[in-house]
């Protein structure tokens, strides 16, 4: 137990230190943590308002303690999504995993160290779903004392078997690197591999819950009331329906069976870890390497001469794509969300008679399909992280963009494309998948829609770049670091996803007369602010190059 104290505490304190750039003042990391705070708050109300309708609904039939699970389940399942891409950071590619393996320390000690740091940052997504249901619940029911005692102890506690469940995922997928001679390649193969095991038994398990509810059962437990729909979200996290029961009711009994099927996940995940993680981890930033030799042809061809801006786009690329760390946070963020899209849909929506749409008009959607359009686009630009972080990941190496004979706003707009391109193919993607799944709108609202994202994936990827510029985070031992505890990418994703749930509350909100002079204003907005932007980045380059 004192090592494990002693090696959490290290972990931490060097987690804390590495958020910082290394040079920045005390004062201007708090000014930073304030403006992340705010770009969280537009987020967090439209939670607040949704939850707050839903239980208002569903007091009256008797089931608010269903969405309280529901928000549970919520809560589990970002965690579960965001700790897939995490854990391997954390657990293997990090640099202090070699030193912390030679050292005469436990595998499962080490383990449950690093299982604290990615705790710590799980805590974030949790309470961001936790705090506004808290917050709609208190307005719409009265409670007795013991809510608010269960309600910190959920709080605190309700990450922690999603982040076993993704850690156990991840051991096992990472168990069998030492049969590939190329760490590397592998790196990316099992990183890719986890988020596939972790997507499809998500999916799996939502199927088997929709496919086993049987619909006069599902109606008798609405007509019931008393909140007999909670036992619905069991399934995929088990200890969901004892912790909204032990809030609901105040039932001592179901925080008790709670925190047993948790300390039952923790000793599960300790002994595997005792097993698995030691040959998994060793060994691991080992690196293959095929000694090719290169003919006069060869050599000819890779040492043409090509366009500039090209190059060094492919140079971009070839790092984000070779990097474990950088692909899984930058190319697999992106590439996940229309993966959950296909999920939802399948695991519930599928069941739908949508045939009856065809003969239903809908005329006048097309101010709606140019909002979600921008929305869309803002939200794919800020989630991939490419721009965001595209000088913070030089490190140590940004004295490469002083010397090398090409203008820095050359540099940052080959890097801002690279962020471009993903942003567009991520939203093309996702628009298709949304035409094959719901064909009976218009295919040229469609079109529309994506037509309008490009003007915010191109603003969000300068607005990326331009903070990344004004303070990059380039002091880091790890890759992770770059992307994982950077805050002022944090700040960039996080101002996305507030920009995008803002233009969502108007489309909820406005009126459908005032509909399409709201999104020729907005359309017209965002191309403004992308034109300016542009014009910014090319002035401020040079006096911020000179500052780095």
């Amino acid at each position: 137990m004192h090592k494990f104290l002693s090696l959490t505490k290290v972990l931490i304190k060097n987690t804390m230190g590495m958020l910082s750039d290394g040079k920045s003042k005390k004062g201007f990391q708090i000014v930073i943590y304030v403006i992340l705070a705010i770009c969280c708050i537009p987020m967090i109300g439209v939670f607040y308002v949704m939850f707050d309708s839903m239980i208002k609904g569903a007091l009256m039939i008797g089931q608010e303690g269903a969405m309280v699970a529901a928000g549970f389940h919520a809560a589990n399942l970002v965690t579960f999504v965001f700790s897939i891409f995490l854990i391997p950071s954390v657990f293997y590619f990090s640099k202090d995993s070699e030193t912390l393996l030679a050292l005469p320390i436990k595998p499962e000690t080490i383990l449950a160290s690093k299982f604290v740091v990615c705790l710590i940052y799980e805590y974030a997504f949790s309470l961001a779903v936790c705090l506004p249901l808290f917050a709609a619940y208190l307005n719409q029911v009265a409670v007795s004392w013991q809510f608010y005692i269960f309600a910190l102890l959920v709080a605190l506690t309700l990450p922690i078997y999603p982040l076993i469940l993704s850690s156990i995922i991840s051991m096992l997928v990472m168990r069998f690197v030492p049969f590939f001679k190329n760490r590397d390649r592998f790196n990316m193969i099992g990183g890719m591999l986890s988020v596939g095991l972790a997507l499809a038994f998500s999916m799996f398990m939502n199927s088997e819950s929709m496919q086993t509810a049987d619909p006069q059962k599902l109606l008798y437990l609405i007509l019931e009331g008393n909140n007999s729909l909670i036992s619905m979200f069991s399934y995929l996290f088990p200890s969901v329906p004892f912790a909204a029961t032990a809030l609901v009711d105040g039932d001592f009994l179901s925080i008790l069976i709670y925190l047993v099927i948790l300390v039952v996940a923790v000793i599960v995940f300790i002994l595997m870890g005792k097993y698995f993680y030691f040959k998994g981890a060793i060994g691991f930033n080992e690196t293959g390497s095929n000694r090719k030799k290169l003919s006069d042809k060869d050599l000819r061809k890779t040492s043409q001469r090509r366009n500039k801006l090209h190059t060094y786009m492919m140079k971009e690329f070839k790092l984000i794509f070779r990097t474990p760390v950088y692909f899984l946070n930058c190319i697999g963020s992106s590439a996940i969300m229309p993966i959950l899209f296909i999920i939802m849909y399948y695991s519930g929506a599928s069941d739908m008679d949508l045939s009856m749409m065809e003969y239903v008009s809908f005329e006048g959607t097309l101010p709606y399909a140019i909002l979600i359009g921008l929305a869309g686009g803002i939200l794919f630009a800020n989630m991939n992280l490419i721009s965001a972080t595209a000088i913070s990941r030089e490190g140590s190496n940004v004295m490469f963009m002083k010397y090398i004979p090409m203008e820095f706003k050359a540099q940052l707009h080959a890097k801002a494309n690279c962020g471009i391109i993903v942003s567009i193919l991520s939203m093309l993607i996702m628009i298709i998948i949304g035409y094959i799944i719901f064909p009976y709108l218009p295919l040229y609202d469609y079109v529309v829609c994506f037509l309008s994202s490009l003007i915010t994936c191109i603003l969000g990827n300068y607005i990326g770049i331009m903070i990344d510029m004004a303070h990059p985070k380039l002091v880091w031992e790890q890759e992770a670091a770059a992307v994982k505890q950077n805050m002022t990418a944090m700040i960039a994703m996080m101002g996305g996803m507030a920009l995008c749930a803002m233009m969502g509350f108007i489309i909820y909100m406005l009126p459908f007369d005032n509909i399409m002079v709201t999104a020729l204003i907005s359309l017209i907005l965002m191309l403004a602010l992308t034109l300016l932007f542009h014009v910014l980045m090319d002035r401020s380059a040079k006096k911020l190059f000179e500052r780095i």
